[in-house]
C-alpha cells in the first residue's frame, strides 16, 4: 500500500461527494439545539443526507472491484458502545431518542468503512480534509459578521458554533502541513494552513489551538529534512508571535475567556463533570449509562439547573456507562497502536489527526457521536487495523484505472 503526499490535490467528485455529504450530515444545522426525539424538517433532511452518502459509498464500493480488505475491529468496538448506550437508555427512559442517535452513528460508521474500502486510506484522508475545509470555509465566510461585531466566529451556513469550526479548521491545518512533513510542501499549501489557522484563532477555541500545536509537533516527529521555507516560516511566525505577545493583549484576552455567567469556562466544565459522577441512580445505569441522547446533565448549587457535558469522555460515561467508556478507551489505544502499521507517507497526517481529535475530546464533546470528529477517528482507526494493513494489492477492475485507489484520486470509467 502506497500513499500520495499531494494532499491538497482535490479528489475526483466520485470520492469527494460522499465524504462531503457525511460531513454536512454530521455538523449542526441548528445552533444550541439538543435532539430529544421527534421528527421535523431539519431532522428529516439530515437523515436524508446521511442516507444519500451511504448509498453513494455503497455504489462506489460496489463499482470499485478492488478486492481490498478493511479491518472490522473498529466497527465491533463501536457496536459495543452503541449497544451499551441503548441498553442504558432502556432503563433510563430515553430509548427512542437514544436509539435514533445510535442509528445515526451506525450509518456514519458503515459509510466510512465502505469509503475506506473503495478509495483506500490515502484518498479517504484527503477527501476528509477537503470536505472539512469546504464545510468549515463556507461556515466561516458566511459567519464573518459575528467577528465584525466583536465576538467569536460563529458559522452562518451551516450555523456551527465556534468549537465546531475550530475542529474543521484544525483538520485542514494538519492536512495542509502533511506534504511539508514529507519535504514536499508548496506555497499554496502554506497559505491554506495559515488561513485555516487564522479561522481557528477567530473562533476563540483555546482547547483546539493548544491541541493543534501539540498535534503538529506529533506529526513532525518523523521529520528528517525540513524544507528551507519551513524553517524560515517558523522563524518568522515565532518572531511575530513574540511581538504580538509583548505589544498587545490579544493572547491574554484569548486565554481568559469566561462564559455568560462570568465564570471561567473550565470551571463550568468542572461543575458538570462533578455532577456526572453522581448522575447514575442504579447499578444498571452505572454499567450502561443513560443513552446517547443525554447531553445535558442536572447540576446543583449553581444559579443554572443543567449544563452540557463538555467532554467526550465524561459524555460516554454518562451515555454508555462504565462498559461503553472502557471499550471506547480501548478503541482509542488500539487506534494509536495501529499507527505503526500505517505507511510512512500517511503517518504524519494520520498521527496528527488522531492526536488532535482524541486530546481535544477531553474538553470537547462529540467524539463518539455522529460528528466530524468520529469521522476522523474512524478513518484513521480503520487505516491502521491489521486487516487493512495486511490486505492484498488491489486487483484491477473494469471500472477503475490502474493504481487509482492508493496513488491518488479515483478515476471512474464510463
Amino acid at each position: 500500500m502506497t500513499a500520495t503526499p499531494a494532499l491538497l490535490a482535490r479528489p475526483r467528485a466520485a470520492a469527494l461527494l460522499p465524504v462531503l455529504l457525511v460531513v454536512v450530515g454530521s455538523v449542526a444545522w441548528r445552533r444550541g439545539d439538543v435532539f430529544s426525539g421527534g421528527v421535523d424538517p431539519v431532522v428529516a433532511a439530515k437523515a436524508l443526507v446521511s442516507l444519500v452518502a451511504l448509498a453513494l459509498a455503497f455504489r462506489l464500493d460496489h463499482r470499485s472491484t478492488a478486492g481490498r480488505r478493511v479491518g472490522t475491529g473498529s466497527m465491533w468496538v463501536l457496536a459495543v458502545v452503541l449497544v451499551a448506550s441503548v441498553l442504558g437508555a432502556l432503563g433510563h427512559g430515553t430509548l427512542v431518542p437514544s436509539a435514533v442517535v445510535a442509528v445515526r452513528v451506525a450509518i456514519l460508521a458503515v459509510t466510512v468503512r465502505l469509503l475506506v474500502r473503495a478509495l483506500g486510506p490515502a484518498t479517504m484522508l484527503s477527501a476528509v480534509i477537503w470536505a472539512c475545509g469546504i464545510v468549515g470555509g463556507v461556515a466561516a465566510v458566511s459567519g464573518a459578521p459575528s467577528v465584525l461585531a466583536g465576538g467569536r466566529l460563529f458559522g452562518g451556513v451551516p450555523p456551527l458554533n465556534p468549537n465546531e469550526i475550530a475542529l474543521l479548521a484544525g483538520v485542514v491545518v494538519l492536512g495542509a502541513a502533511w506534504p511539508t512533513m514529507l519535504g514536499r510542501g508548496t506555497p499554496r499549501q502554506a497559505v491554506v494552513a495559515l488561513g485555516a489557522l487564522a479561522v481557528l484563532w477567530l473562533t476563540g477555541s483555546r482547547t483546539s489551538l493548544a491541541v493543534l500545536l501539540l498535534a503538529l509537533a506529533v506529526a513532525a516527529v518523523r521529520l528528517r529534512r525540513p524544507q528551507v521555507g519551513l524553517v524560515v516560516g517558523l522563524g518568522v511566525a515565532v518572531t511575530l508571535g513574540a511581538l504580538v505577545i509583548a505589544s498587545t493583549s490579544a493572547v491574554s484576552s484569548f486565554a481568559d475567556r469566561t462564559d455568560a455567567s462570568g465564570n471561567s469556562t473550565l470551571d463550568s466544565r468542572f461543575v458538570a463533570w462533578g455532577a456526572a459522577l453522581g448522575f447514575a441512580s442504579s447499578a444498571w445505569q452505572w454499567a450502561f449509562g443513560a443513552g446517547l441522547s443525554v447531553k445535558l446533565i442536572p447540576v446543583a448549587g449553581q444559579w443554572w439547573n443543567e449544563q452540557l457535558l463538555d467532554s467526550s469522555w465524561v459524555s460516554v460515561f454518562v451515555q454508555a456507562g462504565v462498559v461503553g467508556g472502557l471499550v471506547a478507551l480501548g478503541w482509542v489505544v488500539g487506534a494509536a497502536r495501529g499507527l505503526r502499521r500505517i505507511p510512512a507517507a500517511l503517518w504524519p497526517v494520520a498521527a496528527g489527526l488522531l492526536f488532535f481529535v482524541v486530546l481535544r475530546s477531553v474538553l470537547e464533546s462529540g467524539l463518539f457521536d455522529a460528528t466530524p470528529a468520529l469521522l476522523v477517528l474512524l478513518t484513521v482507526s480503520l487505516a491502521g487495523e491489521r486487516g487493512t494493513a495486511d490486505s492484498p494489492p488491489p486487483q484491477l477492475g473494469r471500472t477503475l484505472a490502474p493504481g487509482a485507489l492508493d496513488r491518488g484520486p479515483v478515476h471512474l470509467r464510463g
